[in-house]
């Protein structure tokens, strides 16, 4: 029963997203104890929000998944952000690698550094402490780490194989690949 209960959801995020979520039903089918530990620190950390400002927020999480992917999570991302009230623009800028919005830019900046362990990572971690406060340091954190997890179980069950561009709206965006890098 639960896992049908999963698979729904799954299908649910399907549709919304016209995503391939193939990877996470056969997560499911092979463990059902892996899906559910999946699924709780993904809401339980990724979802969390604090003090962090919603666009710095949605950046580092269109940051956590652009380390690890060449598209599709990418994609979602980039959808959730809109969703939550961030600008097309200012996603295009981020993904383009064009300055933007300074709190976009600095939760897209620090969400690449943290997770590419990057030179210029305590600075940026001194400048969202000094400007938002630990708690929302914290949050940009998380959401960083929990937006490279769908790109890495993806490619752990043999299914990073597909990249694309990237939806903004009406238009399609070509990411700057020098991105992905430290």
């Amino acid at each position: 029963m639960l896992k049908w209960v999963f698979h729904r959801y799954v299908r649910r995020l399907e549709r919304h997203y016209g995503y391939d979520a193939a990877y996470l039903h056969e997560t499911i089918d092979a463990s059902l104890a892996a899906a559910v530990r999946f699924t709780i620190m993904q809401m339980a950390a990724g979802y969390w929000r604090a003090d962090a400002p919603r666009d710095a927020w949605c950046a580092a999480g269109i940051a956590g998944a652009l380390v690890e992917d060449c598209g599709p999570c990418v994609q979602i991302a980039t959808d959730i952000a809109m969703e939550a009230g961030m600008k097309g623009e200012t996603i295009r800028a981020l993904l383009s690698g064009t300055p933007t919005d300074p709190d976009a830019q600095l939760g897209f900046d620090y969400g690449r550094a943290l997770l590419n362990d990057s030179d210029g990572l305590d600075a940026l971690r001194d400048r969202i402490e000094a400007k938002w406060g630990r708690t929302a340091l914290l949050s940009l954190s998380l959401h960083a780490m929990t937006g490279r997890n769908y790109p890495v179980l993806k490619r752990a069950m043999g299914h990073a194989r597909t990249c694309q561009r990237v939806r903004v709206g009406n238009a399609e965006v070509a990411v700057n690949q020098m991105l992905k890098a430290a």
